[in-house]
């Protein structure tokens, strides 16, 4: 059988042990390198390889996955799998480090438990009749390292949370489109009144449908046309539901609860404009205060909320100067100050702590640039932070393994370890046992 043997040069002991192994059992081995040539593409070179080699072995480690190249590598492997599913991939695993999603749907070797039993693994996978779990074949993954690595940074006093709307809608809080639904109609029978306008001309789900603007562009209308009441009327839509926790928040509140004998959590970072958290904080007497705008400060006793897109708490007067990220404007704002407050604050944490997103989608364009810039400034290029996604679904599994591919790619060049969880319910358990593993 022809076998290819992806690898770092820091790899290669372990490259030459398995290319040992397996010539002594007949193969052909081939670990020399793809002969690219500046200017190749690296997805055509791999499909081509895919239809020379009847197998290809990538070694994973620590240093493999800090290579940007190496990362291109297997994912470029990946995709030209899904065109040629004969070929077989074999993922050998030779420390810790955990295997990119996009890789562990296929049956994985782990040489750093036992060099010797995971040298004939990979030579049974490459027999003609591999064993019973065969190459291929997905299989759930299990996150004890990720859940150590976040107990760990716990423990330190170095895990920072950073929460968006997925967080807070099982307690009731309203979805971005239905929030802009509720405004947009208030802000249309506002203007009915204002000009005369018939209001059951006006059906803002059928504005939405035929002109569809962008949703940072709708909040520019809202903030025009509802002047002084847009901040009171965007309060009331966001608690219309009276939304009051769910099974997140209460995780985040175990999480936070004071360590016996460990540094407390570091911080949270919210996207969220609600005080959900805030709430169920003080339900539990565990000492915290929201943080939403420059010069706010805190004790070494309290748990810092930064609300880095603004805060509008349940109840309370809404200050004169309460500012929200909700439109075109304010997110321009933020995204051309380097030096803003919030940006600041996002990049320490990004640069100091081991930070678990949650309920996060990571298309917020500022977002993914800080993230990217703290991954940059990394020296190591180690991926120090978590975030937890739900898997794709699709009719068609081709697709399903895309996308798969393409998230998780995406997420690694962030600096993010990807947590899939099948259902959003799966979260909380999630968190939970990291709560549990810290005592």
């Amino acid at each position: 059988m022809k076998v290819f043997i992806s690898y770092t040069q820091q790899d290669k002991k372990h490259a030459d042990l398995i290319a040992d192994k397996l010539r002594g059992a007949g193969h052909e081995v081939w670990y020399d390198g793809w002969k690219i040539k500046a200017g190749d593409n690296l997805l055509e070179k791999i499909n081509q390889g895919v239809k020379e080699v009847d197998a290809f072995i990538i070694i994973i480690s620590k240093d493999s996955l800090s290579s940007k190249w190496s990362m291109h590598e297997y994912s470029a492997l990946a995709f030209g799998e899904l065109s040629s599913p004969s070929t077989r991939i074999i993922p050998v695993l030779v420390d810790k480090s955990t295997v990119p999603q996009y890789l562990a749907r296929y049956q994985y070797v782990d040489l750093s438990e036992n060099l010797d039993r995971g040298l004939n693994e990979v030579l049974g996978f490459l027999s003609d009749k591999p064993p019973a779990a065969k190459i291929g074949e997905g299989r759930e993954r299990t996150y004890a390292q990720a859940i150590a690595a976040l107990t760990r940074a716990l423990n330190a006093g170095r895990l920072s949370l950073f929460c968006g709307a997925g967080a807070s809608i099982g307690a009731g809080i309203l979805s971005w489109d239905n929030l802009l639904l509720m405004l947009l109609e208030s802000m249309m029978i506002r203007m009915s009144r204002k000009h005369s306008l018939s209001v059951e001309e006006v059906d803002p789900m059928e504005f939405q449908r035929s002109y569809s603007p962008s949703a940072l562009v709708v909040g520019k209308y809202l903030k025009t046309n509802l002047g002084n009441d847009f901040l009171p009327q965007l309060r009331d839509a966001l608690y219309s539901k009276n939304p009051k926790s769910c099974a997140i928040i209460e995780a985040i509140v175990d999480l936070a609860r004071p360590q016996r004998d460990g540094k407390p959590l570091d911080s949270i970072v919210t996207f969220n404009f609600d005080g959900l958290i805030e709430e169920a904080l003080s339900a539990n007497n565990i000492r915290h205060i929201a943080i939403y705008e420059e010069g706010m400060r805190y004790s070494c006793s309290e748990l810092p909320i930064y609300h880095v897109h603004g805060y509008l708490p349940r109840k309370g007067r809404i200050k004169k100067n309460t500012d929200v990220v909700f439109s075109e404007d304010a997110y321009h704002n933020q995204f051309i100050d380097p030096f803003s407050w919030s940006n600041l604050i996002q990049l320490n944490k990004l640069s100091q702590n081991t930070c678990l997103f949650i309920g996060l989608s990571l298309n917020d364009p500022n977002l993914r640039r800080l993230l990217d810039v703290a991954y940059r400034k990394n020296p190591s290029r180690e991926l120090n932070h978590y975030v937890i996604k739900k898997i794709p679904s699709h009719s068609e599994g081709t697709i399903n393994s895309l996308a798969l591919l393409l998230e998780e790619q995406d997420a690694n060049e962030l600096g993010l370890n990807v947590v899939w969880v099948r259902e959003y319910s799966h979260i909380a358990p999630f968190l939970t046992e990291i709560a549990g593993a810290k005592a």
